[in-house]
């Protein structure tokens, strides 16, 4: 018993984390759209001169503290800088909203959310799969077989009836995995595969609430649709 209720423990922690990123991913793109009317009103020094700047990967390694420290003037990289931090601080008391078609582009606020979303899922389906040995409704060998298996395995193991008869449908979940794979597996090209769209995530959570519903514990279908409702209350422009 104490082993089920921190495993409720763990997987609610992981939900409100993934959430957590989900709300800075939103931060960030109302943060960019104020930072994109502010610097219109940025001037650069006309004095200064852009530094020459290498094509070649290995050249810009060997260089790059020194662009770095030269690709804008310093007055202007200081208003930039500032218009920034300004934009950061504006965008939660700014009330300003983004469309469910808005693709995050904050990569690693993204990563956060698919990898703690999925492991809170994976942490639900295991205490599922261990109730269903407890209560002897599975062999102790099906489930160390099952126990050790990927994600989806496990999930249509749980829940094949459902999803056969069309009561559970999991495309969004699928979708999830996909973004997990591209995060925990990342490449110089995985950013490419890493922009949902806000809509995306909204209904990857309600498919994740419609499977929470089949399991016993928490986190719970209406916890995770509160989250949901709060996140879109707050970001989501209608």
């Amino acid at each position: 018993m104490s082993g089920f209720g921190f495993a409720e423990h763990v997987a609610s922690f992981l939900l409100n984390e993934a959430f957590h990123y989900a709300h800075e991913a939103a931060v960030q793109e109302v943060a960019g759209d104020i930072f994109g009317e502010l610097i219109q009103e940025i001037d650069l020094d006309p004095s200064w001169q852009i530094p020459e700047i290498p094509t070649a990967l290995p050249d810009w390694l060997e260089q790059r503290n020194e662009i770095e420290e030269n690709i804008l003037d310093p007055t202007t990289a200081k208003r930039m800088s500032d218009a920034w931090y300004s934009s950061l601080n504006n965008a939660i008391k700014s009330g300003r909203k983004i469309p469910k078609t808005r693709r995050f582009q904050s990569t690693t606020d993204i990563v956060g959310h698919t990898i703690n979303l999925t492991v809170c899922l994976e942490a639900v389906l295991n205490r599922h799969l261990f109730l269903l040995s407890e209560s002897e409704q599975l062999s102790i060998d099906h489930y160390r077989s099952i126990d050790h298996a990927e994600l989806m395995p496990k999930l249509l193991f749980c829940f094949k009836e459902e999803i056969v008869a069309k009561k559970l449908n999991i495309s969004r979940v699928k979708n999830l995995v996909k973004l997990r794979n591209h995060s925990v597996h990342y490449r110089i090209n995985s950013p490419e595969s890493l922009h949902p769209s806000a809509e995306d995530l909204i209904e990857t959570w309600r498919e994740l609430g419609s499977v929470f519903a089949l399991t016993h514990g928490e986190p719970t279908q209406s916890d995770i649709q509160e989250l949901s409702q709060e996140f879109v209350a707050e970001w989501i422009a209608k």
